[in-house]
C-alpha cells in the first residue's frame, strides 16, 4: 500500500465519521476490561469470604456443642451424690466455651463462641456486599458490551444514530460501576 492509498483511507475515514466511532470503541473496550477486571476480583473475593465465612460457623458449632455438652454433664454431676466439684468444673470450662480462654506458656488465646458467631456474623455481611458489588460489575459489563456491538453496528451499517445510543449504554454502564464501587 502506497502513501497515497493510506492519505485516502484516512479522508474516506474522517468524512464518515469513522475515526470517532473507533476512538469510542477503543474507549468503550478498556471500560469494558476495567468493569470485567473489578467482576472477576470481586468474584474471587467473594469465594474467599465464603470459606472463611463457612470456617467460623464451623468452629462456632463445634464449641457451642462442647458448652452444651460441658453444661450438661454439670448437671448430671451436679444431681450425683460427692460430684460437686465435678460439676464445677463442668461449669467453668462450659464458661470457658462460651467466653474464651486466655493464652497460656505462649499459646494463643482461644475465642470462645460469642466472639466466634461476631466474626461470623460480620463476614456474613462482607461476603453479601461483595456479592452485590460483583453483579453491579457483571451488570455494567453487559452494558458495555452492548455500546461496542451498537458502535459495530453504525460502523458497518454507516448509521449515526446507532453510534449515539452506543454513549446512552456506556453512560449507563459507567454508572452501574460506580454504583456497585460506592455501596457500603
Amino acid at each position: 500500500m502506497n502513501i497515497e492509498e493510506i492519505k485516502e483511507g484516512a479522508e474516506h475515514a474522517h468524512e464518515h465519521g469513522e475515526k470517532p466511532l473507533g476512538l469510542t470503541m477503543a474507549v468503550v473496550a478498556v471500560l469494558l476490561a476495567m468493569a470485567t477486571l473489578l467482576g472477576h476480583r470481586a468474584h474471587t473475593e467473594e469465594v474467599v469470604l465464603q470459606g472463611e465465612r463457612n470456617t467460623q460457623w464451623v468452629n462456632f458449632d463445634t464449641k457451642r456443642m462442647q458448652r452444651t455438652l460441658h453444661e450438661d454433664f454439670a448437671i448430671l454431676s451436679a444431681s450425683l451424690p460427692g460430684a460437686q466439684e465435678k460439676a464445677a468444673e463442668f461449669k467453668e470450662k462450659a464458661r470457658l466455651e462460651r467466653e474464651g480462654e486466655p493464652g497460656k506458656d505462649g499459646a494463643p488465646a482461644k475465642e470462645g463462641t460469642d466472639k466466634i458467631r461476631e466474626r461470623a456474623l460480620e463476614l456474613d455481611a462482607e461476603m453479601k456486599l461483595t456479592q452485590r458489588r460483583a453483579n453491579y460489575y457483571d451488570g455494567a459489563e453487559l452494558f458495555l458490551e452492548i455500546s461496542i456491538v451498537l458502535c459495530s453496528i453504525a460502523l458497518l451499517a454507516e448509521m449515526k444514530l446507532f453510534w449515539k445510543l452506543s454513549f446512552i449504554t456506556t453512560f449507563i454502564g459507567i454508572g452501574i460501576v460506580l454504583w456497585g464501587f460506592l455501596l457500603h
